[in-house]
């Protein structure tokens, strides 16, 4: 059975999802936080980079694949499974754990990654009211290739103008 991938995101303005890599995303509106924990709960497993791993505040995941370069091969601790995707077939391995839907929650190294290796089908963007001139943005890769989505919604999610947008991958 094929695997949806789900890529969940919260971005400023300007494209950026935290300040740093040390900062959360304590900044974005309550009414995103309600949708992204929403939608969590509608998933199997969620993939998630290591800082953003350390930094998430609520862990009520399923399962957790923490992709990070401090391991050789899968090490699992509880519902968490810590994998190098360098070192490590993640999507071989994601087939095996029979897993339908997959929440990918960042940061911008695991959406880039995710979306070089076709582990995107659904983009969930929300659009906080805010410009940070500076920080990391939504992607990282080093060389340009153009994805094709399709805007399939856009919801205003409150009053302050956060707006959700739904985009489906058409490559």
């Amino acid at each position: 059975m094929k695997i949806k991938y789900i890529a969940y995101m919260a971005s400023s303005i300007d494209g950026r999802i935290a300040q740093s890599n040390q900062s959360g995303i304590d900044w974005t509106s309550k009414e995103d936080s309600n949708f992204y924990q929403n939608s969590l709960k509608k998933v199997d497993a969620v993939i998630v980079g290591h800082n953003t791993y350390k930094l998430a505040s609520r862990r009520n995941w399923k399962d957790a694949i923490v992709l990070t370069s401090k391991v050789s091969s899968p090490k699992v601790k509880g519902k968490t499974i810590f994998l190098n995707p360098k070192k490590s077939n993640l999507k071989k391995f994601l087939q095996n754990q029979n897993y339908r839907k997959i929440a990918i929650i960042g940061g911008s190294r695991v959406y880039d990654f995710c979306l070089r290796n076709k582990m995107m089908d659904e983009l969930y963007v929300t659009i906080e009211p805010y410009v940070f001139t500076a920080g990391i943005l939504m992607f990282s890769g080093n060389e340009f290739k153009k994805n094709k989505f399709s805007l399939q919604s856009i919801k205003r999610l409150n009053k302050k103008s956060t707006v959700l947008l739904k985009y489906i991958n058409r490559n």
